[in-house]
This record gives structure tokens, C-alpha cells and sequence, in this order.
């Protein structure tokens, strides 16, 4: 999930989705929804033709090929957590994305693990010790 969301977070800075051109109207946490589900793009028949109807011209697709050019460019990218990284898969997705740094609370019975993983991707990582999610 956090690696999918770097993905997401540095998509939303590619060209074609900076150039989107919504209506006057379009309220801005609908502007942010339209440009996440236009990077995703998996769009159902209805979806389409609600996100459509929020621009002033349609926009060209997002391509694959062009989402994975774009992605070759990051670098130097910061992932945290409110809580901890429980697993060292969040880690070795995120090191597809150019993240090089990793602040997190800590305290996860897999830190060890976690730790072991940013080392190996050359990631520096910062425990803060202050937890801010709680169930």
C-alpha cells in the first residue's frame, strides 16, 4: 500500500495530469479524485462518463508506457508512516520508485527486518519514536 501510494503521489506531478483542464466549478477534492482515478485508469463504462464530464476537453489516456517513463525519473523520494512498517514488503516495493529515505516510529516486532531491508536498497532510515495511529 505505501509503495503504491509514492507511485500515485509522483503520477500526480507527470505533464499530462498537471495539464488537466477541469470546468469552473469542479471542487478541489473532486479535482484530486479525477486526477487518482486518471492515473489509475481503470475506469468503469458509468465512471468514465461521470470523470469525463469534468473537464473542459477529454483527456488523452495515461499510458502505461508513459506512467513507467515518468516513474524511471524519481529519485530521492521520502516514505513515512504514522505508525510502522510492519513488513519489508512495503520496503521493497517502494525501492521500485526512487525512495531513499524512510521515516517511521518504529516499534514493530519486524523492525529488525525493516532495518535489514533499507540497508540492502541503501534507503536511510529515522525511527522518530513517536507513534500518531492508534486503534
Amino acid at each position: 500500500l505505501a509503495g503504491r501510494k509514492v507511485k500515485t503521489w509522483y503520477l500526480r506531478q507527470h505533464p499530462k495530469v498537471l495539464g488537466l483542464k477541469f470546468k469552473a466549478g469542479v471542487k478541489r477534492q473532486e479535482r484530486v479524485n479525477a486526477r487518482v482515478r486518471y492515473i489509475e485508469g481503470d475506469f468503469t463504462k458509468e465512471e468514465r462518463l461521470r470523470w469525463e464530464a469534468q473537464f473542459e476537453e477529454i483527456p488523452e489516456d495515461l499510458t502505461q508506457q508513459e506512467k513507467d517513463a515518468f516513474m524511471e525519473t524519481s529519485e530521492k523520494v521520502t516514505i513515512s508512516s504514522d505508525a510502522f512498517f510492519p513488513f519489508r514488503d512495503s520496503i521493497d516495493f517502494a525501492s521500485k520508485f526512487g525512495v531513499e529515505y524512510v521515516a517511521q516510529p518504529g516499534g514493530s516486532v519486524q523492525d529488525e527486518q525493516v532495518t535489514k531491508a533499507c540497508e540492502e536498497y541503501g534507503m536511510s532510515q529515522c525511527h522518530t519514536g513517536v507513534r500518531l495511529f492508534h486503534h
